[in-house]
C-alpha cells in the first residue's frame, strides 16, 4: 500500500506525532526522512530499497553519498538529507560523550561503533581526559594496520601535555568486525604503557570496537 493510500493516522508523520517517533518501523522512519517518492516510485519502496542496499540498515552510517543516489528516486536533495541526519546522529552521540564522566568502555562505545566501526581502515584515536574523566579532546593518530613501529609515542604524548591530560584512553577499530586483539595491537599497547610510566600519563583503557562488538584490553587484565 502507498502512504497516500493509507489512512491519515497511518502515515509516518501523524503516527509519529501521535505514538512518538520510536514507534515507526525501520521503512516508516526512512520515508519520514526521504520525505516524498517520485512520479513512478513512492517513498515506501524508495525506503525498501535504501534499506536492501544498506543490509537493513547496518552499513548506512557510513554509506557514501554517491551510493546513496544509485537508489532510483534518491538524488543529489535527499541523498545529503540521509547524509545530514546520518551525521548529525554522530555529532549529538560525540556530543553527548563529551559531556558525561568516563568510567567504563561502554561510555564511549556507541559513539566510536558508530563513527569508526564499520570504516575500512583501521583507525587508531587517542581520547585526552582531564582529572575527573572529562574528555578535553580527542585525534586521529594514524590510519592503517596498527604495528608497533608505525605508533610514534611523540605524537601521542605531546598532545597529551599540550592539552594538559592527565589520562589517555586508546581506541582503534578491526573492519573485520573480530575485536580480538592481534599480536601487534598487543606489542603496541605494551610499547605505549611503558612510554605513558615514563611520561606521568594514565593510561585508562585500550579499546578495540567493531560495528557491533568491542574488547576492553583493561577488563581483559591485558593492560600491564
Amino acid at each position: 500500500m502507498k502512504i497516500k493510500e493509507m489512512m491519515q493516522e497511518q502515515r509516518p508523520r501523524e503516527k509519529a506525532l501521535r505514538l512518538g517517533i520510536e514507534s515507526l518501523s525501520d521503512t516508516e522512519l526512512l520515508c519520514l526522512i526521504i520525505s516524498s517518492g517520485t512520479k513512478n516510485r513512492p517513498v515506501d519502496v524508495i525506503a525498501e530499497d535504501l534499506l536492501k542496499k544498506t543490509n537493513n540498515l547496518s552499513t548506512l552510517p557510513n554509506i557514501p553519498i554517491q551510493s546513496l543516489m544509485e537508489i532510483e528516486g534518491i538524488r543529489e536533495v535527499k541523498a545529503l538529507q540521509i547524509a545530514g541526519s546520518i551525521e548529525l546522529c554522530k555529532r549529538a552521540m560525540k556530543a553527548k560523550t563529551y559531556q558525561q564522566t568516563i568510567h567504563h568502555p561502554k561510555d564511549v562505545l556507541n559513539w566510536f561503533e558508530i563513527e569508526y566501526g564499520i570504516l575500512p581502515q583501521e583507525h587508531f584515536i587517542c581520547v585526552y581526559l582531564d582529572t575527573k574523566g572529562k574528555i578535553i579532546t580527542h585525534k586521529v593518530i594514524f590510519i592503517g594496520s596498527l604495528n608497533e613501529s608505525l605508533i610514534h609515542p611523540r605524537e601521542i604524548f605531546k598532545e597529551a601535555f599540550l592539552n594538559n591530560a592527565y589520562s589517555i584512553l586508546f581506541v582503534h577499530n578491526h573492519p573485520s568486525n573480530d575485536t580480538t586483539p592481534s599480536r601487534s595491537d598487543i606489542a603496541s599497547t605494551h610499547q605505549l604503557m611503558e612510554v605513558a610510566k615514563t611520561m606521568g600519563i594514565y593510561v585508562m583503557d585500550h579499546i578495540i570496537v567493531g560495528k557491533d562488538n568491542w574488547y576492553s584490553f583493561k577488563q581483559n587484565g591485558a593492560l600491564h
